[in-house]
């Protein structure tokens, strides 16, 4: 980021040089010159009619610049778009650079959202199955209390008539199952 900036002012420190550099070719080369007078009596027809119409400034007829005032004018107006035009460019490419960076951004956090949500996804799976394994577990220990109670309930049955305590009940026997293959003698 600061190497960018740092960047984007060297450029706009080398475009100045530059800038002369339009100046002074303006007054050397004579095609460039016919150049610069062009750009420069349109820059001046049309910032008089501005001045006459907005400013209020008697309307007259608008004369044309002498020739060096209008190649001086001519480069300065180049010069200046010049510089103003990289200027443009380095805070064009600085938005575009910020909106790519944003919307990586903006992509990555809806990446990690969708993986926080199949992830949220996944435990709420993992989470109702625990809950389903607990409740199957809490129910087989439920039935094994009751076998419990009920295998202590006959021992204390048999310890108690066996030991003489208590007199022999009838209590009632288990159904006996027949298994195929064998038969009752």
């Amino acid at each position: 980021m600061s190497t960018l900036k740092l960047g984007s002012l060297l450029i706009r420190t080398l475009a100045k040089p530059v800038a002369n550099s339009i100046k002074i070719q303006a007054k050397q080369h004579p095609t460039f010159k016919a150049f610069c007078i062009g750009v420069a009596q349109k820059s001046h027809r049309l910032e008089m009619t501005l001045k006459m119409n907005f400013l209020g400034y008697k309307k007259e007829v608008i004369r044309p610049l002498n020739d060096a005032r209008a190649i001086e004018s001519g480069a300065n107006f180049l010069s200046e778009s010049f510089v103003f035009g990289v200027a443009a460019s380095i805070i064009i490419a600085e938005n575009w650079r910020s909106h790519v960076k944003d919307k990586n951004r903006i992509n990555y956090v809806d990446e990690a959202l969708e993986n926080l949500e199949a992830r949220n996804m996944e435990l709420n799976e993992t989470l109702d199955d625990t809950f389903k394994s607990q409740q199957r577990m809490i129910e087989r220990l439920q039935h094994l209390e009751d076998e419990n109670i009920h295998l202590r309930n006959m021992l204390d049955e048999i310890l108690s008539v066996s030991m003489g305590l208590k007199r022999h009940t009838q209590y009632e026997q288990p159904a006996v199952m027949n298994l195929p293959g064998i038969t009752k003698d």
